[in-house]
C-alpha cells in the first residue's frame, strides 16, 4: 500500500508543473526538488479469470504515484498514460481488464518517467459437456488405475499452433476398449488449470482405428493458450473412463504450445479427387486464414478449368498465385502438353489461355506486384508479362547457369529469385521428357532481383550434393530465409511406372525432407521436428512461407506449410511409401536474429483441419501456395 506524505486535496498540481517535472522553492527559484519517479501499484498482482458470457474477465485497479525528491509522494493516475503489452487485456481509465491467461505488463508513463507493473491473470476452471453425466465426471477425477494408461496420438509433443487454428482436435488411444468418457486437462505452470469433460467420438475410420477417443475443442480456447505459452509449453494430459467409472487411466502428458502470430492470407494447394469427388480429377482449392481458417473451399476444379483438345487429360496442376492473391496460372493437361492458363481470381475467369502445338510453359511464379512472371518450359526459364498479351521480355534467363532450369520462385519483396538446375538424364530426353517438373541431381541457385526483372548473375546457394537432389526452394517474406526439399537418391522409390518414380527426381520423392539456409549462404540445416523425426520417409513435399512472419518468446517466428504422407492422429493413416494420399500440414520455425541457426529451429508439424470431406477416402492435397491475401470471389 502507497501512503501519501502529503494530502492529495492539500496540494495543487498542475499538468504544466507536471510537464516540467520540477517544484518552486520558498524563495521562487528552482531547485532539483521536482525531479521524480514514477511507480504503478500495485507492483505485482494476480487476478482470476471468471465466466463472462461467450469468454473469460478480470479486473485489476492502479494507481500511479509520482516520488519527488524533496520526499513527497503524489498520485498522478489522472495525468499518467497507462498501457498494456497484449491486445487481450484492455484499460479503462487505471483498470486493466483481461481476458487470456498469461503473464502480462502493465505500464505507465509521465514526462519521460516510465514505470512497469507485472499483472498474472490464472484460469482454473472446467467445462462439462452436456452428455456426461455428474457421475461419470466424478469417476473421471476419481483415482486412476495404473495398469490403464491411455496414449495421446495428436497433438504431436513439440507442436507449436497458431492461434486462429480451430478446432482443436484431441486424439487418444483407449487402453482399454470399453472407455467412453474423457476428461482432457490442460495446465500451464501456475496461471492454466482447465479441463474439458465429454464423451469419446470414434476414428471417422473406425475400421483402422477400433479404440480411438476423439474430442473436439473450440477455436476459442486458444486464446487462453496463447497466453500462457509466450512463457512456458502447455501440458496436455488425457483421462479415459469406462461409463460406471471403471477402466479409469490417466495419459502421459504432452507438451505443445500456441503462438498469438496468427496464420493469414490465403493458401492455394493443388488437390486430386476423393472418394465422394465425382465431378472432377484435379483441383485448386483454398483456405482464407484471414476468414473463415477451418474449412478450406474448392477454389477452381479441373472440370470448370479451360478445355483441352480431345485425348488430352482434363486435369489443372502445377499452380502459382500472385503474392497479392489477384492472379492464378496453372498448367493444363498434364506436363508433358505444357497447356498454360492465367486466370483473374476475383472473377475466377481466364485472362489468357495457351493451346499451342508446342508446350508452352509448366511453372510460373510471380513477380511482388502480379504484373510479371517467370515460367518455366522444358528446363529453360522466361520472363513475361502476366496479362492477356503474355508477351515475352526474355525467353533465356539465368544463360550462365548452362544447366537445364526449374523451380523458379521470386521473394514475395522482389528482392531475389532462386530456382534449381539440373542435367537431364539421357533416358528423359529419348523420351521427351525434359519437363522441368522431374529434376534429379538439382541444385539451387539465387539471383538478386528489383522485383521486375533479375539484376545480377545468378550464384549458386546449395551445391549439388552426391547421391541427393535438392529442389523446390521457396524465400520467406523478409528475404532471409529459404527452405526447400532435399531426397535421398538411396531410396525408396515410388512405385514402378507411374510419372516421377524415381527416389531422388524431385517428383514425390518419398524420402523429401525439409532444409533450410539463409539467403545469404552457408551450410544447411534440417528441419528435423517438422520433418518429424520418428520416421522422416512420409514425402514432406513443397515447403512454402507463410506471407508474413511474427514473434515467440523473443524470436523471429516463420510458418512453412507442406504437404507429407505421416498419419494424422487417428483420424488418417500415414505411409513410407506412395500409398497413401498426402495431406497438408505445416510448422513453425522461430530464429534467434542474433545468432543464425546452426541447429534445428523448427516444431513439430500440425495438420490444417477441414481438408477432407471424407476420410475414409480423402483427397489428396499437394503443393500449398501462399498469398497475402485470399481475395473475394465475385
Amino acid at each position: 500500500m502507497i501512503t501519501l506524505r502529503r494530502p492529495y486535496a492539500a496540494i495543487l498540481v498542475s499538468l504544466s508543473m507536471l510537464g516540467c517535472a520540477a517544484h518552486h522553492g520558498p524563495g521562487g527559484g528552482d531547485d532539483d526538488s521536482g525531479a521524480f519517479t514514477l511507480e504503478i501499484a500495485p507492483a505485482q498482482a494476480t487476478i482470476e479469470l471468471a465466466s463472462a458470457g461467450t469468454g473469460y474477465m478480470a479486473s485489476q485497479p492502479y494507481a500511479v504515484i509520482a516520488h519527488y525528491a524533496d520526499g513527497s509522494d503524489v498520485d498522478v493516475t489522472a495525468a499518467a498514460t497507462l498501457g498494456t503489452d497484449d491486445p487481450t487485456v484492455t484499460l479503462a481509465g487505471a483498470t486493466a481488464t483481461a481476458s487470456a491467461a498469461g503473464t502480462y505488463a502493465i505500464s505507465a508513463q509521465l514526462d519521460a518517467q516510465t514505470a512497469t507493473a507485472e499483472l498474472d491473470v490464472q484460469l482454473a476452471g472446467s467445462i462439462v459437456g452436456s452428455s456426461v453425466t455428474g457421475a461419470e465426471q466424478a469417476s473421471l477425477d476419481g483415482t486412476p488405475d495404473g495398469s490403464q494408461v491411455p496414449t495421446i496420438a495428436y497433438p504431436p509433443a513439440g507442436a507449436l499452433f497458431p492461434i486462429n487454428i480451430a478446432p482443436l482436435e484431441i486424439h487418444a488411444q483407449k487402453s482399454d476398449p470399453s472407455q467412453t468418457v474423457a476428461r482432457v486437462t490442460f495446465t500451464s505452470g501456475t496461471n492454466l488449470a482447465f479441463s474439458y469433460y465429454d464423451t469419446c467420438a470414434p476414428s471417422p475410420n473406425p475400421s483402422q482405428f477400433p479404440n480411438a477417443c476423439i474430442v473436439t475443442i473450440g477455436g476459442a480456447f486458444a486464446t487462453q493458450l496463447a497466453g500462457v505459452s509466450e512463457a512456458d509449453d502447455v501440458q496436455i494430459t488425457v483421462r479415459l473412463a469406462a461409463a460406471d467409472g471403471t477402466m479409469l487411466g490417466e495419459s502421459q502428458p504432452v507438451a505443445a504450445a500456441w503462438s498469438k502470430t496468427p496464420l493469414s492470407g490465403g493458401l492455394y494447394y493443388w488437390t486430386t479427387a476423393g472418394s465422394g469427388d465425382t465431378t472432377f480429377n484435379t483441383a485448386v482449392a483454398r483456405y482464407d486464414f484471414d476468414g473463415d481458417a477451418s474449412t478450406p473451399i474448392i477454389y477452381l476444379a479441373s472440370n470448370n478449368a479451360p478445355a483441352v483438345p480431345n485425348g488430352q487429360t482434363q486435369c489443372i496442376g502445377c499452380h502459382a498465385v500472385s503474392p497479392d492473391g489477384t492472379k492464378l496460372a496453372f498448367s493444363l493437361g498434364g506436363s508433358l502438353p505444357g497447356y498454360y492458363s492465367l486466370f483473374d481470381v476475383a472473377s475466377r475467369s481466364a485472362t489468357a489461355t495457351e493451346m499451342p502445338a508446342t508446350p508452352f510453359a509448366e511453372m510460373t511464379t510471380f513477380s511482388p506486384s502480379g504484373n510479371r512472371a517467370i515460367t518455366m518450359n522444358y528446363g529453360d526459364l522466361s520472363l513475361r508479362a502476366a496479362d492477356a498479351t503474355l508477351g515475352m521480355d526474355s525467353d533465356a534467363l539465368f544463360p550462365e547457369v548452362t544447366e537445364k532450369k526449374s523451380h523458379p520462385f521470386w521473394s514475395p519483396s522482389g528482392g531475389h529469385i532462386a530456382f534449381v538446375s539440373w542435367t537431364p538424364s539421357q533416358a528423359d530426353i529419348a523420351a521427351g521428357q525434359v519437363t522441368g517438373d522431374m529434376v534429379e541431381g538439382g541444385q539451387i541457385w539465387m539471383a538478386t532481383s528489383d522485383g521486375t526483372q533479375p539484376t545480377g548473375q545468378a550464384q549458386l546457394l546449395v551445391p549439388r550434393a552426391s547421391g541427393a537432389t535438392s529442389y523446390y526452394p521457396a524465400i520467406s517474406d523478409d528475404d532471409q530465409l529459404v527452405v526447400f526439399d532435399q531426397s535421398s537418391c538411396a531410396g525408396p522409390a515410388n512405385t514402378p511406372g507411374g510419372w516421377g518414380a524415381g527416389a531422388c527426381d524431385g517428383y514425390n520423392d518419398i524420402s523429401a525432407t525439409l532444409m533450410m539456409v539463409p539467403t545469404t549462404g552457408g551450410t544447411p540445416v534440417a528441419l528435423t521436428n517438422a520433418n518429424g523425426a520418428a520416421s522422416p520417409l512420409t514425402t514432406n513435399s513443397w515447403p512454402r512461407w507463410s506471407p508474413d512472419h511474427g514473434t515467440f518468446r523473443g524470436k523471429q517466428l516463420y510458418w512453412v506449410a507442406f504437404s507429407s504422407r505421416r498419419p494424422y492422429g487417428l483420424s488418417l493413416v500415414g505411409s513410407t511409401s506412395d500409398t497413401t494420399k498426402p495431406q497438408l500440414w505445416f510448422a513453425a520455425v522461430a530464429i534467434d536474429p542474433a545468432n543464425p541457426a546452426t541447429t534445428d529451429p523448427s516444431f513439430a508439424a500440425v495438420w490444417l483441419p477441414g481438408q477432407d470431406p471424407s476420410f475414409t477416402g480423402p483427397r489428396g492435397n499437394h503443393t500449398p501456395v501462399w498469398t497475402s491475401v485470399a481475395v473475394t470471389i465475385q
